[in-house]
């Protein structure tokens, strides 16, 4: 079965267990994602990595596929984040309520695409709730300003200025993910985070191809085994640069995206906001585990246009 998010930002759990005290307000069917985050301690926001709690996000009307359903909880995979943990997309569990059964074998109708980043739903002028960056909505109809576009939860309105089409058309260029990327600067890092509310490091890299029309497998050791090894001589922005354990020669524990000049973007770990950094003189030159390139290059072909 194909489900749909009902809520803004679902997370997607570990197991049925992994949700604390402090989580239960984000287990309903109506939550304020950005409330949770910021009602939780330094401690709290560690522990769900260290003690992998969470998995992955999906935006509201992000589609996944419905595995089983037992005791309120949906086994769900996520087709759209690609992973080795299994073969039709990212595994986790989201609480039934926040998800709603798509008739099978309809496409996704998505036309427009959050380009801001948050926007504000209004349901009948009033604001109804705030959604993330590349939240992809069904557009209806269209007044001066607004759309009116088709949620899981019905029919909200959204501002003009905060969406563009889907299909628009793109340049697809390294510095475009960089660009992309800047303006999150600040952000603090969440675990797991794959929304503007907060970004972990894959999560982070993931996202800005996503706005660049490309689609990167969910987790840093995945992403580190496609695209096209560069050489730490002919980095180009956009390129993602990897780090890993045993000075480099575990397993990879860390991603950023080149943004040119021996600098990085990246959202590095709880606690910490996404950062502009030099990476000479930094812990991360001795765990260097190798680049990766994913778009054509920009020295063989021309984007001044």
């Amino acid at each position: 079965m194909i489900y749909e998010s009902k809520v803004p930002v679902a997370n997607v759990w570990t197991a049925p267990q992994s949700p604390r005290e402090i989580d239960r307000k984000v287990l309903q069917d109506s939550i304020n994602i950005k409330e949770w985050i910021d009602q939780q301690t330094y401690e709290e926001k560690l522990a769900l990595c260290e003690e992998n709690l969470i998995q992955s996000q999906v935006l509201l009307g992000g589609r996944v596929i419905g595995l089983e359903e037992t005791d309120g909880w949906m086994k769900v995979v996520i087709p759209q984040q690609a992973s080795r943990k299994h073969p039709q997309g990212y595994p986790g569990y989201i609480p039934a309520e926040q998800l709603k059964q798509v008739t099978e074998g309809s496409a996704s109708a998505a036309s427009l695409i959050v380009c801001q980043k948050k926007a504000t739903l209004y349901q009948n002028g009033e604001p109804d709730m705030e959604i993330s960056f590349l939240t992809e909505l069904a557009a209806a109809k269209e007044t001066d300003d607004q759309f009116h576009v088709v949620t899981p939860l019905g029919i909200r309105e959204i501002n003009k200025a905060d969406v563009r089409p889907v299909s628009q058309a793109f340049s697809m260029t390294g510095k475009d993910v960089v660009d992309a990327g800047k303006q999150f600067i600040g952000l603090s890092y969440l675990w797991g985070g794959m929304s503007s509310f907060g970004y972990d490091c894959s999560g982070f890299a993931y996202s800005m191809y996503k706005a660049c029309g490309y689609l990167l497998p969910r987790d840093a050791s995945d992403q580190a085994v496609q695209g096209t090894p560069v050489t730490s001589s002919h980095l180009e922005q956009g390129d993602l640069l990897f780090f890993a354990n045993e000075n480099g020669k575990g397993a990879v524990r860390h991603v950023g995206i080149y943004a040119g000049d021996g600098m990085m973007l990246h959202s590095p770990k709880t606690g910490r906001q996404i950062e502009l950094l030099s990476l000479s003189g930094t812990s991360y030159e001795k765990e260097w585990a190798g680049a990766r390139r994913y778009l054509p290059s920009e020295r063989r072909s021309d984007h001044d246009s």
